[in-house]
């Protein structure tokens, strides 16, 4: 059995991302709450977030699941997307998070039908954002746009799919 590699988390102050990179107290970027390393096994959170427990919970859940989605295997990944598409398709707005919105709203027809990068890390940051909805303590906050119908079919994919499963991160 191979040792378990621990996920080190820490706090900066004034995150922000800029070119891939995540900056600390630079002018550069746009504000982030958090920034996950996978291959380096590290999550930072911007430190105001201490200030505001909820959020902290629902961010640090979602930098958790960026790497329950990198072990997650193909076939659960594309039963996910698919649930996505089909939302898309069926012409539901919002999401369950900024993040996966933001990408959301700039996402093209061809985008989805040519899976391309931008569609992928779309799918992973709304797979993450859910993540932090369901199992986060907040009810209500105002990144969760997505529809009641949509936030349903979510709960059930991830209580069918993820829940009774044991996660690999």
């Amino acid at each position: 059995m191979r040792a378990r590699r621990r996920i080190h988390v820490s706090f900066r102050p004034h995150l922000t991302a800029y070119r891939g990179k995540l900056l600390s107290k630079s002018p550069k970027g746009d504000a982030v709450y958090a920034g996950s390393f996978l291959r380096k096994r590290k999550i930072i959170l911007d430190e105001q977030m201490l200030r505001t427990p909820r959020v902290l919970e629902r961010i640090f859940v979602h930098e958790v699941f960026h790497f329950v989605w990198s072990k997650l295997g193909i076939g659960l990944r594309s039963s996910y997307e698919q649930l996505v598409m089909e939302e898309i398709e069926d012409g539901a707005l919002g999401e369950l998070g900024w993040s996966a919105e933001s990408m959301k709203l700039q996402l093209t027809k061809s985008d989805r039908e040519g899976r391309t990068r931008r569609w992928k890390d779309y799918i992973c940051e709304s797979f993450c954002d859910s993540a932090g909805w369901l199992f986060g303590s907040a009810r209500q906050y105002s990144e969760m746009t997505l529809g009641r119908a949509e936030r349903d079919a979510r709960r059930r994919w991830f209580r069918e799919h993820v829940l009774d499963r044991r996660l690999s991160i």
